[in-house]
């Protein structure tokens, strides 16, 4: 009886290790890039980002005096 019971249980539960891993780091790259993607896109699409880039640009291409 104890045979039946665990091939039926193989049979439905069709989970691995590996299988598992697999899945929670494929779900977990796809989260990454399309946070990656939507940053990219934002400033395009939101008046709020439209000139971000510029100020931190700007901010850090002005040199400052040193004291020689």
């Amino acid at each position: 009886m104890s045979l039946a019971t665990s091939g039926v249980t193989a049979g439905i539960v069709l989970f691995n290790l590996t299988t598992g891993i697999t899945a929670v780091a494929s779900v977990m790259l796809a989260v990454f890039i399309l946070a990656m993607v939507l940053f990219a896109v934002a400033p395009l699409f939101s008046s709020t980002w439209i000139g971000q880039q510029d100020v931190t640009s700007t901010a850090t291409s002005h040199a400052e005096p040193s004291d020689d």
